[in-house]
């Protein structure tokens, strides 16, 4: 039983550290974007929207641990 508890609480530290990552990656593309590529627009966007997203994921994943 306490098996599945740690096995659970590893895998959703495993996500948000993932998600973390995930997050540091976009935001270096981000910026690379904005000095190299102003004009891209809708990539600018999306990319911003996705970041929008996994934040949200982390804030969620932040509120399930505590």
């Amino acid at each position: 039983m306490n098996y599945k508890i740690l096995m659970k609480v590893q895998e959703q530290q495993d996500e948000y550290k993932d998600t973390w990552k995930h997050i540091k990656d976009l935001e270096a593309e981000l910026d690379y974007m904005y000095m190299r590529e102003p004009d891209d627009v809708k990539y600018i966007m999306s990319l911003e929207r996705e970041l929008d997203n996994l934040y949200e994921k982390l804030n969620q994943l932040e509120d399930a641990n505590n």
